[in-house]
């Protein structure tokens, strides 16, 4: 028997009301179509009683349609399974025993079954019949707390799935089930993780890179929000904003006093990206900020360059230290990109960790009206790296 089909779990969906989860299921649809279709996958996706189901039009594909579905916001574990109908509890554990025979032959092993609906007859009953048989055809044993070896059987109305192995998705909500959002993007680890992280709890993300002129520092990031969206930004067509603020820091570099001028810029890249939002239709800004982890990072100074903001900025790591982030930048796969990126902070001096308000806000008055040009978009699904790049100046 060769896998016909990938089960798909999801698990924060199954705890919504009726409207809501049956909009969040359409969505984890959606974005499940559009994954196996950037794989090559031909399947048809399936909405099933607390499962979707992707049914594979070639059975060679379900190693590629369970990564694919495992890329994808919602989806909390996967299985390349093979689906059958059965008769009764004895047809459906011959059928079991043929799919697992030769895999258990040999191996200590235990069958783990579930049922939904009502078929008359168990879980257990279908656990110790397939036992049996598989005994009989050559298993070393049974240890259900350290099997070498386990046999999952899911039993859903008349028809039945066999597989072995489950492997985690990312978990959190499909893209769509909240308001979009902007992220300051520098190309980062930072940057990068905020991002997948508020892309997790459903909220599509577009990226805004502040420019300060530096090539190598562009390059990276049009790289990395590249990657982020053609492996996590399924149900939805991120936008990259690219913001020329060269000009910005050389002001702020000739008139605000130095321990207040890396302040003074996030502080005016805030109110920027806070216009460019509501320009957009965008609800909320994101940042990579770590609480205490550089000096413009204090409570003090993210209270002061986010003060009187109309948009909330959301931190979602905040309370991470920098091997968690790094690490899981390694996770989603922006380790590579992000660990070549330079640091470019547009200033010389480092902020006062506990920078004075009246301070803050008499330097903020001589740049407060500073002009920054509009930015240049980019579609990064419809663009490609070296379209982008090009556009940009940086090859070719």
């Amino acid at each position: 028997m060769e896998y016909n089909v990938v089960l798909v779990r999801y698990s924060e969906i199954a705890v919504k009301g009726g409207y809501t989860r049956s909009r969040m299921e359409r969505l984890l649809v959606r974005a499940l179509e559009e994954s196996l279709a950037a794989a090559g996958v031909e399947a048809e996706v399936e909405r099933l009683q607390g499962r979707v189901l992707v049914r594979l039009r070639s059975p060679g594909d379900a190693a590629a349609a369970a990564r694919a579905s495992a890329r994808v916001f919602g989806v909390k574990s996967v299985s390349p399974a093979v689906e059958v109908e059965y008769s009764g509890i004895e047809d459906l554990a011959e059928k079991a025993a043929e799919f697992f025979g030769e895999r258990v032959r040999g191996r200590v092993f235990r069958v783990r079954a579930r049922r939904s609906g009502v078929e008359g007859f168990t879980s257990k009953d279908v656990e110790r019949l397939l036992g049996k048989l598989l005994l009989e055809r050559g298993a070393g044993g049974v240890d259900l707390e350290k099997p070498e070896y386990t046999a999952y059987v899911e039993v859903r109305g008349r028809r039945a799935y066999f597989f072995d192995t489950i492997n985690p998705g990312p978990g959190g909500l499909p893209v769509g089930s909240e308001e979009p959002s902007l992220a300051l993007y520098s190309g980062g680890f930072d940057s990068g993780v905020a991002a997948w992280m508020i892309m997790r709890r459903g909220s599509p993300v577009h990226l805004a890179f502040y420019d300060f002129g530096v090539p190598e520092a562009l390059e990276v990031a049009v790289e990395g929000a590249k990657t982020l969206a053609g492996e996590w930004a399924w149900g939805y067509r991120p936008r990259l904003y690219v913001v020329n603020f060269r000009g910005a820091a050389l002001i702020v570099n000739g008139l605000v006093k130095p321990s207040y001028r890396t302040l003074i810029l996030r502080r005016l890249m805030l109110l920027h990206a806070q216009d460019l939002a509501a320009r957009e239709g965008l609800e909320a800004l994101v940042t990579g900020e770590s609480v205490g982890q550089v000096a413009s990072q204090t409570v003090r100074n993210l209270r002061l360059i986010s003060s009187g903001l109309e948009l909330p900025v959301l931190r979602p790591l905040a309370g991470m230290d920098k091997d968690e982030i790094v690490e899981k930048s390694r996770e989603i796969g922006l380790y590579d990109i992000a660990r070549r990126q330079v640091e470019v902070c547009g200033v010389d001096q480092p902020p006062n960790p506990r920078a004075s308000p009246q301070g803050f806000r008499s330097e903020f008055e001589k740049v407060r009206d500073i002009f920054i040009p509009p930015p240049r978009v980019f579609d990064l699904k419809g663009e490609s790296l070296h379209s982008i790049l090009k556009t940009l100046g940086l090859r070719g």
